[in-house]
């Protein structure tokens, strides 16, 4: 509680209102507003931010959406050309080898043409602009390539898995007939052969290799622009890259522990190969899951966005951060607590400095919903105040504004009739208690240390009498000093 001199400023403030128009935006960023309070009896004297969304247009982030589905896309395509040219160059030396194993991998390099087809129209459907009947966007076709994916890699890895088992069992039997095909790999539920054929060596193991260099190449440019973009898809699909890299590694390992007469090589790199791919994707066939139910992001990555609201100038607080993914989009909803004496308009100003300072300091952050709530702490300095507030709150039911009034009047009439004329009183509203401003008049020549003297006491009696109070503050308006004090 405490006594403030009012309405010293002559001139207002005015408040700029920013317009957004649907395909334009200012090109500099709006200060944060400050503003001073309104001494004209006919105008409001407090706004307090009570509770409200903030609705965004959120075109500071197209370049960025943009930019990032330029270079993904790029990337699919770039893999699907290498898939298009590998079953090319295989079906062309198993013609000219006459190697049907080489001819059996160019059959599997068409089927990850097909797959890598999928991969690039998810991606570019999860990047699609938002529409009326997607307003959130796209981004799920890109968690559900993914998970297509992830699918895919589960079935390769089971495939790797069974044939490797099936030729240690047939080792354990001493079958040569079975130990014979161990230098054939056909792997994965296509029965995918590695191009490995012991009749033409030279041409089918460089066709290998050069598969693996190819392959192994686009995990690591895939890889990486998955994790700058924190796109599921991409990662998934790198993965993809590798399953088919380190399979055919697996058939250079058989084929040298044959030469080697190690039989049992080929089958143990198999099951350790399947092992890596099965781990992969259950991981991305996991995090895909998530997506799909909009789990919530880990709170480590939260943490960095937090940092970055709470230093925005006017925000005080924020609570209830939380953020979902489509795809590569980052979704966040995040409650800021600002003065609760602020305008409406200032308010949305703050939350409009959150949302553009987040896009700047988080690009992955597609679009930002931002509930604007009045700072407790504002009017509750003691540290215990806020947690008695909300254990003590009761927000159906509140004295009516007009006993409040009545009673406020009661009191300073009966008590200050000669020092003080309430003007005006204005509620507000936190967590279910009432903040009561009230304006009084007092005579003209009265010392400013007994102003604040009476006002204190009439303080107290007010809280002391009105229940539901949290905190009463006394305002002196020096333009209407008591008119009988006046009459000289």
């Amino acid at each position: 509680m405490g006594f403030r001199f009012h309405n010293l400023n002559s001139v207002r403030k005015r408040l700029a209102f920013h317009v957004h128009k649907h395909n334009h935006r200012p090109p500099l960023p709006n200060p944060t507003i400050s503003q001073t309070l309104d001494s004209h009896p006919q105008n409001p004297i407090y706004s307090i931010a009570r509770r409200w969304h903030l609705g965004h247009s959120h075109h500071q982030n197209d370049d960025q959406h943009r930019l990032s589905g330029e270079e993904g896309e790029k990337i699919f395509r770039m893999g699907l050309a290498a898939d298009v040219g590998l079953a090319a160059g295989k079906a062309l030396t198993g013609y000219l080898s006459g190697s049907t194993a080489i001819i059996a991998d160019a059959a599997h390099s068409v089927s990850d043409v097909v797959l890598s087809s999928v991969a690039l129209w998810s991606f570019k459907a999860a990047k699609a602009p938002k529409d009326k009947e997607h307003p959130y966007g796209h981004g799920k076709f890109e968690t559900l390539g993914a998970l297509g994916i992830s699918c895919m890699l589960l079935a390769t890895a089971g495939g790797i898995a069974w044939h490797a088992l099936d030729l240690l069992m047939g080792l354990f039997s001493a079958d040569p007939a079975i130990v014979s095909q161990s230098l054939t790999h056909e792997h994965g539920p296509s029965h995918r052969h590695h191009g490995v054929d012991m009749e033409y060596p030279v041409l089918a193991l460089s066709m290998t290799v050069f598969s693996i260099s190819v392959k192994e190449g686009l995990y690591w440019i895939t890889l990486r622009a998955g994790e700058r973009q924190g796109s599921g898809l991409m990662k998934a699909n790198a993965w993809h890259h590798r399953a088919d890299a380190i399979s055919s590694v697996v058939a250079l390992i058989g084929v040298g522990g044959s030469i080697l007469g190690v039989k049992f090589l080929d089958p143990l790199a198999g099951l350790l190969v399947a092992g890596m791919i099965l781990k992969a994707g259950i991981e991305t066939g996991h995090q895909s899951v998530l997506e799909l139910v909009d789990a919530a992001i880990p709170a480590e990555l939260l943490d960095p966005m937090k940092q970055t609201i709470v230093q925005v100038e006017g925000v005080k607080g924020c609570h209830r951060l939380r953020g979902r993914r489509a795809g590569s989009s980052l979704y966040l909803d995040v409650h800021i607590e600002v003065d609760p004496f602020c305008s409406v308009s200032a308010a949305h100003d703050i939350g409009e400095n959150v949302r553009r300072q987040i896009h700047k300091s988080h690009p992955e952050v597609s679009e930002v919903f931002i509930h604007i709530d009045p700072s407790i702490s504002q009017i509750c300095p003691s540290e215990d105040q806020p947690e008695i507030l909300k254990e003590t709150a009761c927000p159906n039911v509140s004295p009516a504004e007009k006993d409040i009034e009545a009673a406020v009047s009661t009191i300073i009439s009966s008590k200050y009739a000669e020092k003080m004329v309430v003007e005006r009183i204005t509620h507000h509203l936190l967590q279910g208690k009432m903040y009561l401003q009230i304006e009084v008049s007092m005579p003209p020549d009265i010392v400013i240390r007994d102003a604040m003297e009476v006002a204190k006491e009439a303080e107290q009696d007010i809280l002391t009498a009105v229940t539901n109070l949290i905190h009463v503050g006394i305002q002196l308006r020096l333009r209407n000093p008591i008119p009988q004090f006046n009459s000289d």
